[in-house]
Order: structure tokens, then sequence, then C-alpha cells
């Protein structure tokens, strides 16, 4: 079992090169017989996250976010592990990085066959990478099952909500909006009973005061998906989905033909096509890789100063121009 962490710029050793960091796991894991076999799979590592080979001999600080959390993804698969947990790997990345490491990640994880766990709050990006998703609250696992079907009526109230807290700019997507209200729980001290009740709307639906009083019991809605709710089936039946394209709107806003819109469950398009693994998108990675790229450029050239300014003794006046 091996991990990526949420923050790449806090898991590297920032006194060492990142080759040597990791030639470092390869040791670790008794991976190549010698200081010959280990380079050259670090070397082959570099290339599959898609780094410059010239990056063996540099610092951490000469890396970009994005760059740091690939040399990350490149240790966590260096010794061949049969599990990564990957947590949060990409909130603490810019928006135009996420897309590209997201899609490093599927690519590795498809080509190794490893079983990946993948830890997120941003539901758009779970929706995307995973085959099959666990909803959790308050140390309990709320719901689970296949991708479609967590993203589908009928839904746990959790689940609802988190699907409605989904930021979507296309106006043509109609989105049902819940507030969540009451007190959040403490998880040193849980309330009895449901673990959600104190903030779930459909309480009041529920007979005895049983969302009070018991756990609830895991509910098999069919297919493997499961819930963790006390509502009667007639009332998961009456689930609407959150997310619903309306083609009203759209016939009278116009539809680029270049973004079609689908009708997938509970989707605001039809699901993404994709054999188990998923396929990786090279426009997305290509991009990523752009602006990584020229971001870790001018770092280095500033450390590249820097460097030669503090090996000469030199001291630079403040650079106080601004940059955009």
């Amino acid at each position: 079992i091996q991990m990526v962490f949420q923050n790449p710029f806090d898991t590297l050793n920032p006194s060492h090169t990142v080759g040597s960091q990791i030639i470092r796991t390869l040791e670790k894991f008794n991976v190549g017989k010698n200081v010959a076999e280990r380079r050259q799979r670090m070397l082959e590592l570099l290339d599959l996250v898609k780094l410059p080979r010239a990056f063996e001999t540099r610092k951490p600080r000469q890396l970009s976010g994005g760059q740091k959390q690939r040399i990350g993804v490149a240790r966590a698969f260096a010794g061949d592990a049969k599990v990564v947990v990957a947590d949060e790997p990409v909130s603490a990345l810019d928006v135009s990085v996420q897309a590209a490491v997201t899609e490093l990640l599927m690519d590795i994880q498809r080509k190794n066959k490893t079983t990946m766990l993948f830890i997120s709050h941003d539901l758009s990006v779970v929706r995307y990478i995973a085959d099959r998703v666990v909803v959790m609250y308050l140390g309990y696992i709320v719901e689970q099952g296949t991708t479609d079907q967590i993203f589908s009526p009928p839904y746990h109230p959790y689940t609802e909500a988190l699907l409605s807290a989904i930021p979507i700019a296309d106006t043509s997507v109609v989105k049902k909006h819940i507030v969540l209200e009451g007190d959040i729980p403490s998880a040193m001290n849980p309330p009895t009973g449901c673990p959600f009740q104190t903030r779930c709307g459909y309480k009041k639906l529920v007979p005895d005061n049983l969302c009070e009083t018991k756990v609830p019991p895991v509910k098999n809605l069919g297919g493997g998906h499961t819930s963790l709710c006390w509502l009667s089936d007639d009332v998961l039946a009456k689930m609407e989905p959150v997310i619903k394209f309306d083609k009203e709107h759209a016939a009278h806003e116009g539809v680029p033909d270049d973004a079609p819109h689908g009708v997938g469950p509970g989707f605001a398009g039809a699901p993404p096509q994709r054999p188990d693994g998923k396929n990786a998108s090279a426009e997305a990675d290509a991009i990523g890789e752009r602006v990584e790229e020229n971001d870790a450029v001018l770092k280095a050239r500033r450390h590249e100063v820097r460097d030669e300014d503090s090996e000469a003794g030199v001291a630079r006046p403040k650079d106080t121009t601004r940059r955009h």
C-alpha cells in the first residue's frame, strides 16, 4: 500500500534532489540490484509521470505544485503497490493543473492495474474518476454504489445535499437547491440515532422518532446500491434528480454543436463512456503540462539567479515590479 498526499509542498525533502528521493523509495522496496538499475528505474518513473529526465537533479523548490505532485505519484507507484490511497491529491493545485494530474493518475492506474482509493470532497472529480463511490458522514458509510447509482435517485439525504452543492455554470442546467439546517454535530460527541438526523430535512417523514433514537439499518436499493436511512421505499421512489438538463431553455438559448448534452441518470449530460479504469484525455493533459512547464521555467530561473548571488555574496535590490 502506498499513498499520494494532499499537499505536494510538504511531502518532498527540500534538501535532496528529486532523483535521489525517488531512488530512496526504490531502495526501501528493494527494487533493483544496484545503483545503476535503480537510477534507470527512477528515469522510467519520470517518463511515466511525464516529467523531463533532466528533473533528476532539480530540488523541490525548482518545481511547480503540479510537478511536485507528479513526483509524489511517481514515488507512490515506485514499489508496484497493489493499492494506492490518493488523499485529496488535486485539492491544493490550481484548477488548470488539476485535470492533468487527475488524468495522470487514471493513466497509471489503468496501466499498472492498481486499485486506487481516491478521497475527495469534489464530486465532479469523483464522478469523472471513480467506478464505485462511498459517501461517508461522521464516520458512517451512509451510501455506496456505482458512480451512476450515487449520482441518480434515490439518494441518501446527505448525498442529495452534496450534489446540490456542486457549482455548475451552465444556465441550461436546473439544479435542486438544498440548504442544510440544524446544528453541525461533533465527531467527538456524535448524536444518538442516525448520524445525519440533526441536519436532515426528511426526518419528519419517519414515524416513531426513529431517526433520533436508533441507527438506521443498511437498506439495499438493488444492484449493490445501499443506503443507511430510515426513509420508506415510497419516499425514496418519489425522489427527483438533483441535477437536470432543461431542454426548453437549451432550445431557446441554443446549444453549440461541439457540446451535445445527453440524458444521463441524474446528470446534466451523459455519463462518460469509458471502460473500467477510465480513459484519459490527451488534450487536457497537454494543457496542464504547458502550464506547469512555464511555471517551472520561471521558478528555476529565479532560483538560479538567487543561488549565483548567494555564492558570490552579492546583495540584489528588492524586486518591486508587479507581476500579472
